[in-house]
């Protein structure tokens, strides 16, 4: 038995370590692609002072590789925040309406891009307003509605539903988001794995696309901080579902 748990941790131990290489080798690549378009564009942008039509170009771009490359260095320190137990959660009012609008905001130039069809609808609602960290809940819905823009081919269509349902502890709002996308679908082998940081599918459609693998362990720690689930089901070809369930105090008002 002993020998067998040995083996089992070597096992787990190796498997770490080389997700993390692998993980290294892509955050290396995933990091020059937009720090080479920052230096190029600005290189350009210096040479075309007399021409506000490329200058204004030119820095829109560098805009977009900026914010790519924050995101990208966000989601490496959130990991060993999380993975050093440094994380916190804070406590202020929430509005879902708002919420969403700026949810929606993010969403649109990315779902435009690829020509996809995106619908919210909410069911049996009746309280709008929650006592919450707002920055986490909003993380929790660009994680997972990026990656089903990211995962859905043109012309496809996702949606996120928003339900309350019967909560038995009074003062407390029982939540179900439901993220859902007709795009390329996991693996029954690799749903096993989707939480596990560094962690993305063995599949040719995915290694062209951008990403630290990352995204999915965070959201799966979020969740479970604020006590709450996630699972998904999903068929490889036809698309996923994501299911967020979270109790969440609310907003006492007259």
């Amino acid at each position: 038995k002993a020998k067998q748990a040995l083996q089992e941790a070597y096992e787990t131990a190796r498997r770490a370590n080389l997700a993390k290489s692998d993980f290294l080798s892509r955050m290396s690549h995933d990091i020059r692609t937009p720090m080479h378009a920052v230096i190029g564009m600005t290189t350009i942008a210096e040479n075309s002072l007399s021409d506000p039509e490329k200058l204004r170009d030119c820095l829109d771009k560098i805009r977009i590789s900026s914010n790519h490359l924050l995101q990208l260095i966000n989601e490496v320190l959130d990991m060993s925040k999380i993975e050093s137990g440094k994380i916190d959660l804070t406590c202020e009012t929430v509005s879902f309406p708002e919420l969403l609008q700026d949810v929606m905001d993010m969403c649109r130039p990315l779902i435009a891009e690829k020509h996809q069809e995106f619908m919210i609808s909410a069911a049996q609602v009746k309280h709008e307003k929650v006592v919450s960290d707002r920055g986490r809940l909003q993380q929790i819905f660009m994680n997972l509605l990026s990656n089903a823009i990211k995962y859905t081919p043109e012309g496809g269509t996702i949606s996120l539903r928003i339900r309350e349902m019967a909560s038995v502890v009074e003062g407390r709002g029982q939540y179900e988001f439901v993220i859902t996308d007709n795009g390329i679908g996991i693996s029954e082998e690799f749903k096993a794995h989707i939480f596990e940081p560094f962690s993305r599918a063995e599949d040719s459609r995915i290694s062209k696309i951008q990403g630290t693998g990352l995204g999915m362990a965070i959201t799966d720690n979020i969740v479970r901080m604020m006590n709450g689930t996630i699972e998904v089901e999903s068929t490889l070809g036809e698309g996923s579902q994501f299911v967020v369930s979270l109790p969440l105090d609310l907003c006492e008002e007259e």
